[in-house]
């Protein structure tokens, strides 16, 4: 009788496991998953990389986006060039000389697989000192310590190519600490300067002003008196938003980087319009605004600042029905 009862079961636990295995396979069919590539834990690149992916669980059940730590804009570029299911945040910078194959990414091939989306906020450049200290001018430098961020970082590379237009690349000593251990190392007089290309305000910067009295130094002036601006026009001109450290630091000039979303060009464009058409609701926006405050840079009319390599066919799809303008070398190329 027993064994007529497991003769009997066989066949329906059969199509009972079936069903099930069926039933994953298209679940994982029917959701889409992509990556995107952000930075340091805690920083503003995996701030905003975060906000995104939030605002895409919220709208989009089928979307499915995994956040990935990096070392920063540099890294970014080229694994985003290399995976067809990947977005990264990175400077504007980076997505050009990558893009082109110039500077860092002269070595290989250039990174011709990625694609623009959108303007995330503006970096600004901010070269902290101690308010007692010997170097009121870019030029100062010279025979210093400076922290300056991770190797191959944006703020790194920003710093090496003001120091390379002024001449002085070689004459001062560039210590590879960003975020809180560049302030610390400032406090502490490891280093004579202290320079990070991010969004204001900022937590290491805010730190380093309860414990210090700094100065910032103005960018803007050497960036001008050197061809800074003709030689990298991804940059601009700016100016250090005022109370951005509630009146502990004066407000001064410097240069301002562009911080965008990339994403490589296989990425289908039904994908890239629909995580636009979510981040640019008056629901997204909040949510990046909470994420960050820098956010508040992400609007229409500041969108075409980031045109600078060609947009992804989503993107400019998405663009275009906003009426915005798009330059001839922002055109889509695929």
């Amino acid at each position: 009788m027993r064994k007529n009862i497991r003769c009997f079961l066989h066949p329906w636990i059969y199509v009972f496991f079936l069903v099930l295995i069926l039933c994953g396979c298209g679940d994982k069919q029917n959701k889409k998953w992509f990556t995107i590539y952000g930075g340091a834990i805690g920083g503003s690149f995996s701030q905003f990389a975060g906000g995104i992916d939030q605002i895409v669980k919220h709208s989009e059940a089928n979307l499915k986006i995994s956040i990935v730590a990096s070392a920063g804009s540099v890294e970014n570029t080229r694994r985003v060039n290399e995976d067809q299911n990947a977005l990264g945040v990175v400077f504007a910078s980076e997505s050009s000389l990558g893009y082109h194959g110039q500077e860092v990414f002269a070595e290989g091939e250039p990174k011709s697989n990625i694609r623009m989306v959108t303007l995330l906020y503006f970096a600004y450049g901010q070269f902290s000192t101690l308010k007692n200290s010997d170097v009121h001018e870019f030029e100062d430098i010279v025979g210093k310590k400076v922290a300056c961020g991770a190797p191959g970082s944006g703020t790194a590379q920003t710093l090496e190519r003001l120091a390379r237009s002024a001449g002085i690349w070689d004459k001062f000593t560039p210590i590879y600490r960003g975020g809180t251990a560049g302030g610390q190392a400032l406090q502490d007089g490891q280093v004579k300067g202290f320079m990070w290309l991010v969004s204001v305000p900022n937590s290491a910067i805010i730190e380093l002003t309860t414990i210090k009295s700094i100065r910032m130094l103005d960018l803007d002036t050497p960036a001008k008196k050197y061809g800074f601006y003709e030689k990298y026009p991804f940059y601009f001109s700016g100016k250090l938003p005022e109370g951005a450290y509630e009146g502990k630091v004066e407000p001064v000039k410097t240069i301002v980087m562009p911080t965008v979303l990339i994403a490589n060009k296989a990425v289908p464009e039904e994908t890239i319009y629909t995580i636009l058409k979510h981040v640019y609701t008056p629901d997204g926006q909040q949510t990046m605004l909470k994420t960050n405050q820098a956010a508040a840079a992400m609007t229409i009319e500041n969108a075409p600042r980031a045109f600078v390599i060609p947009l992804h066919s989503g993107a400019y799809k998405f663009w275009s029905e906003q009426g915005v303008e798009i330059p001839e070398h922002a055109m889509p190329v695929d």
